[in-house]
């Protein structure tokens, strides 16, 4: 790890030329861009690849306690729902190793890339915002994020002093569906130009209900009794500390440190005695329970005009420590661990030759990743990457156009291994934005992406009980190459607002885990290959103001979206690819209270692949509802009602492993109150 004190000069170097300002007298407020996650900090409408941002507000109408089950139906978003405490975002087909999740534009750094058991340790009910990238985002984030990318903006650090010199809340809430008790608490205190932040989350969960029967061949009559769904219990404990000194106008540094811990058990294997804390107690002699922790430590550096061609300059660095242990019986089996720091600078530059704006910038990161125990299916590894990125934009009328590149070199070593993998990958985009009027555009993006070989799918060989499959790599991997064109319309006038994109991406080997139909002691076996595949499908999205005044609005949204996935080298489809969707809200807005009612639809998924089973279509119906009560200058206090799956259906998710055998939970009513001041 050589270049972290390279870093260190650079951040001491770059905050000396800036403290020489006056401190600013005046309470700093951080422009309000709606994207950060992007070059520049653009509007979301200066992106010709689809972005959705999902705020604050938005998340406390869901109750899901993990990242992918709260973007659920987004579009274009979908989740694996491998368990209660693991259910990662899926995007347009694409999971794993093709959807990078980022917390303020930083590797998240945990192992839910790597298998989808592994939970995703970042917290959605502790966040300001979270944008949605669909479709490769390479030239940001690098060759993990040629499937999208989920930027996270949380509270552990403060991006702006706070209003009145303090602001946060407090949330109580209950499930029916779980016996669930979430608790929340954050709260931002700020004097002269510096602000502290504190944040805190407990939650616990019973094991959830469905209606009727776990595995699907076992399933009664519509009218079967209520079940529990054996082993479906999760744990989670999050705290964090964060201050940032605004120390001129448009100059800040931060730091934060954050503790995340969950402990859940894994679907499919299941249990006869209630959970004790971090999973213990179970003694069916299927019992796998996995207990997770990890510390975080950040550090940001944001400058306005540090040079005479740089307009802003941003300067992010994390370091991650993690661990989780998978439990069988409650005993320690196989122990993983991750380790890490990622690095990324970005500097928009002025103007210069034909580019109106523009980001240049370097990203370096350096992983140890390695499994313990008796079934640790991938040896010890190493990773490193650099990599260095450019983004133009050319200001036109009616046209506007962007170019961008990125060069990422990889280097992944093995114990025990005879060969290293190093190799460069190179990804290229051109887009063009055409301003029809000021209503409408319409835009197309052109991309050549590539992606490293993890090295889980380069190096592992063995079984993995909690997937319930014999895992086997091919270090002889190459470069997975993805050529994709984006093309979307936009439409925004006082009453409707409306998305719609069409995309397709083809690749030459792609990589995936491929079922050689035989078991070793009751595993599957999964080879890694790579082949030539095709992705297609469409989203949309629309807002309708149905009713709009000072004190009303009457809001009808409607979304739909698709996508088809094949092997083209068999002319298989490819295995969990989500079915089609079509989902609705209805939302009304009157003075303190308002009320929402939605009705999503997914068609049955019978384009399989290979061994794989299909899903029944069904029917989702959603309720919600708040009374806010003014109590103070600036404070308020909020009681909300939620009713999720209130139709009780049997709801199996084609995106997960284990959808024969572990449906979502049936109906759920949450109770809560929320505190803001």
């Amino acid at each position: 790890m050589k270049t972290i004190h390279h870093s260190v000069i650079f951040f001491l170097t770059m905050i000396a030329s800036q403290l020489h300002a006056a401190p600013s007298t005046e309470v700093y407020k951080l422009e309000d861009f709606i994207v950060s996650a992007g070059p520049g900090l653009r509007s979301i409408t200066d992106y010709a690849a689809p972005v959705d941002v999902v705020t604050a507000e938005e998340l406390t109408r869901d109750s899901g306690g993990t990242l992918g089950a709260i973007l659920d139906w987004q579009p274009g978003v979908s989740a694996t729902s491998f368990s209660s405490g693991a259910s990662r975002p899926v995007l347009r087909g694409f999971d794993g190793p093709r959807v990078r999740i980022l917390e303020s534009g930083i590797e998240a750094l945990d192992a839910s890339d790597t298998s989808p058991d592994h939970g995703v340790a970042v917290e959605p009910l502790l966040v300001e915002r979270i944008e949605v990238l669909r479709g490769p985002s390479t030239l940001l984030y690098g060759g993990s994020a040629i499937g999208g990318a989920i930027n996270v903006i949380d509270k552990s650090m403060p991006h702006r002093m706070p209003n009145s010199g303090i602001e946060g809340g407090l949330e109580a809430s209950y499930d029916t569906v779980s016996e669930g008790q979430t608790y929340i608490g954050h709260a931002t205190v700020g004097k002269d130009n510096w602000a502290l932040a504190v944040t805190g989350l407990h939650r616990d969960a019973e094991d959830y209900q469905i209606p009727g029967e776990a595995i699907e061949e076992e399933e009664e009559e519509e009218d079967a009794e209520t079940k529990k769904l054996e082993n479906s219990f999760y744990e989670t404990d999050l705290y964090s500390v964060g201050a940032s000194w605004f120390f001129s106008e448009g100059n800040r540094i931060g730091v934060s440190y954050s503790r995340y811990e969950s402990g859940y058990g894994v679907l499919g294997h299941g249990h006869e005695d209630d959970h004790g804390g971090g999973g213990g107690g179970h003694e069916d002699e299927e019992t796998i329970t996995i207990d997770l922790k990890r510390d975080r430590y950040d550090l940001e550096l944001e400058l306005t005009d540090p040079a005479t061609w740089v307009e802003a300059l941003r300067v992010r660095f994390g370091y991650t420590d993690y661990t989780h242990t998978e439990l069988e019986n409650g005993s320690t089996g196989t122990i993983f661990e991750r380790k890490g720091w990622e690095l990324r600078s970005e500097a928009a530059h002025t103007p210069w030759a034909l580019a109106d704006e523009g980001v240049i910038g370097m990203q370096l990161s350096d992983t140890d990743f390695e499994a313990i125990g008796d079934e640790a299916f991938t040896p010890p590894s190493n990773t490193q990457l650099q990599s260095l990125f450019f983004s133009q934009h050319i200001h036109g009328n009616p046209l506007h156009y962007e170019f961008g590149g990125r060069i990422e070199r990889a280097d992944i070593s093995a114990d025990e291994r005879d060969s290293n993998y190093d190799e460069i990958a190179l990804s290229l985009a051109a887009s063009a934005i055409w301003e029809i009027d000021e209503e409408q555009s319409l835009s197309l993006l052109l991309q050549r992406a590539q992606r490293h070989p993890t090295s889980t799918e380069l190096y592992a060989d063995g079984e993995h009980a909690a997937t319930r499959q014999y895992e086997i790599g091919d270090p002889n991997l190459d470069l997975e190459t993805a050529y994709g064109a984006d093309l979307t319309y936009l439409r925004e006038t006082a009453r409707l607002d409306a998305e719609v994109s069409v995309f397709y991406t083809y690749f030459e080997d792609y990589i995936f885990a491929q079922d050689l139909d035989f078991e070793t002691e009751e595993l599957h076996t999964y080879q890694f290959v790579a082949v030539d595949a095709q992705f297609y499908g469409l989203e949309a999205q629309f807002d309708y103001r149905l009713l709009q005044s000072e004190e009303t609005e009457l809001l009808l949204s409607v979304m739909a979206d698709w996508v088809r996935a094949s092997n083209e080298e068999s002319g298989d489809d490819l295995p969990r690819i989500p079915p089609m969707r079509i989902g609705s809200r209805l939302a009304l807005v009157h003075e303190n209270w308002d009320a929402g009612l939605e009705l999503r639809y997914a068609f049955e998924q019978q384009d399989t692949g290979p061994e794989e089973t299909g899903t029944s279509d069904y029917l989702l119906l959603n309720a919600d509802f708040s009374r806010r009560f003014d109590i103070m200058d600036g404070k308020n206090v909020a009681l909300f009602l939620r009713g999720e799956n209130l139709l009780n259906q049997t709801i199996r998710n084609h995106s997960s492993y284990l959808k024969d055998e572990a449906p979502l939970p049936g109906r759920n009513l949450t109770i809560g109150a929320r505190l803001l001041f």
